[in-house]
């Protein structure tokens, strides 16, 4: 009778856990939109007004839009992976069946980010620095995801400021 109150308490709780992540995916999913335009928009005005800046310009732009949009969205990265670790570590939480949708909390997010971006893009006659940027900062969110997972020095030393990040 015990044995089966621990089965049934370890899968709501883990039900609880996926549940949460699939929140955050969705959460995230609508403020990545803003939330990466503000954090790219210093490397837009760096990058200049459509047709009167050069490549070089328009390049080290872009970087400046990578290097905020990735700085924010792997703050976001840090949260739900420290978020899961503590979570996988209880007992009553399944972990295998949680990781997969941690990984998807962060990255179906930025990955329809870009896709929006690259549909508005073909409308518009210039190419835009945050747009292009975005290509990197998925990458940075891919890789990020099981560096952070693997490294949690990383996470502390760059977003102590996350919650979960400094237990």
């Amino acid at each position: 009778m015990a044995q089966q109150r621990h089965k049934e308490k370890v899968s709501m709780k883990t039900i609880f856990a996926v549940l949460f992540l699939v929140i955050c995916g969705a959460i995230a999913n609508f403020l990545t939109v803003i939330i990466l335009n503000i954090a790219g928009l210093p490397g837009a005005l760096v990058a200049g007004m459509p047709g009167r800046r050069n490549k070089k310009r328009f390049v080290f732009g872009s970087i400046i839009s990578a290097i905020g949009q990735s700085y924010i969205n792997l703050a976001y990265v840090a949260f739900v992976v420290s978020w899961t670790k503590l979570a996988a570590a209880r007992d009553d939480v399944l972990g295998f069946v949680i990781w997969p949708f941690a990984f998807l909390a962060v990255f179906v997010p930025i990955w329809h980010n870009l896709i929006i971006a690259r549909v508005e893009a073909r409308e518009m006659e210039h190419a835009s620095a945050q747009t292009e940027a975005l290509h990197l900062t998925v990458l940075a969110t891919l890789l990020g995801f099981f560096v952070l997972t693997f490294v949690p020095t990383l996470t502390r030393m760059a977003w102590c400021w996350i919650p979960f990040v400094s237990k």
